[in-house]
């Protein structure tokens, strides 16, 4: 994405693409509303960052900061979360508790960690957050005697405490915790794309676009969270392995909807931002506290 040059004016960004495939929880596509409010540094009084080399953009050629392709993360959907559930099945009838069947199934999660941390030679941050939470819940099931729910609401306690921080760090934070882990998930650790992610919230309408979208990310997975904490303890195991899933798919599935919806609102007033310029061109960048007017949530 390079700055604007002397004279050259700004095409609207469509507001009827291409919408990408959508796996994981991330913030909207907003590389249009960047492109539309001008050169990055005009957010910021003129001081903006030189413009990308021809390398930089050949190597981000095909690349678009966003929601990343399900492809990429259904391997790990498949061996990190269904195998292990349909592991519980096929051995809780050979063990005598069902904390015994849980460990087993979550050792399937852990080599599948294991074999991409020897294939990529690199530490995986959702990959290390599965280990520490299996660790702890295997730890603690221990200590408690063998306590199956330890193990059953391991991944709801993080998943709260991720909806927490999304919306306790929109008031305590310049980026919210949603920005970092979207940014990981869409531009792992290429510092061109890190780069490109980070120009989306340099703008004031990205800024409040992330923001809106923390809060209803935090909100959506903290009652996630609750439901499955709550269904752990009044239902028999296996009957809540059979339930979870469907009660996260629903939940995420239904906030991905909403972050594709907001995000062509996004786009929709950025390009309507652009065509109304009296200046032909450059938009007027937004107020801090005013962007809730010009994109609203429904």
């Amino acid at each position: 994405m390079q700055p604007d040059e002397p004279g050259r004016s700004v095409t609207p960004p469509s507001a009827s693409g291409p919408v990408p495939d959508q796996a994981a929880p991330l913030p909207p596509d907003v590389p249009g509303a960047i492109d539309a409010a001008g050169a990055t540094g005009e957010a910021h009084d003129g001081a903006g960052e030189a413009a990308p080399s021809d390398t930089t953009n050949h190597h981000l050629a095909g690349w678009q900061p966003g929601i990343p392709s399900i492809r990429e993360h259904l391997p790990s959907l498949i061996f990190g979360a269904a195998l292990p559930i349909g592991v519980y099945f096929i051995v809780r009838s050979h063990v005598r508790t069902d904390a015994a069947g849980l460990v087993i199934a979550g050792c399937f999660s852990v080599a599948w960690i294991v074999i991409q941390f020897v294939r990529q030679r690199r530490v995986d941050v959702v990959g290390a957050i599965v280990l520490v939470g299996f660790a702890v819940g295997v730890i603690s099931s221990t200590l408690l005697g063998g306590n199956a729910y330890v193990l059953k609401v391991r991944d709801a306690f993080f998943t709260a405490l991720f909806g927490v921080a999304c919306i306790v760090t929109v008031f305590t934070h310049d980026r919210p915790a949603l920005f970092y882990v979207s940014r990981y998930l869409s531009a792992g650790t290429d510092p061109d794309k890190v780069s490109a992610f980070d120009r989306l919230h340099e703008v004031p309408i990205g800024r409040h676009t992330f923001r809106v979208l923390s809060v209803v990310w935090g909100i959506g997975l903290v009652i996630e969270a609750s439901a499955r904490l709550t269904l752990a303890d009044v239902l028999p195991t296996g009957t809540f392995l059979a339930v979870s899933p469907f009660i996260t798919a629903t939940v995420i599935g239904g906030l991905f909807a909403f972050t594709a919806l907001y995000s062509k609102r996004v786009q929709m007033a950025v390009a309507a931002m652009v065509s109304d310029s009296p200046s032909g061109g450059a938009t007027p960048s937004p107020p801090e506290g005013g962007g809730a007017s010009q994109i609203p949530l429904a």
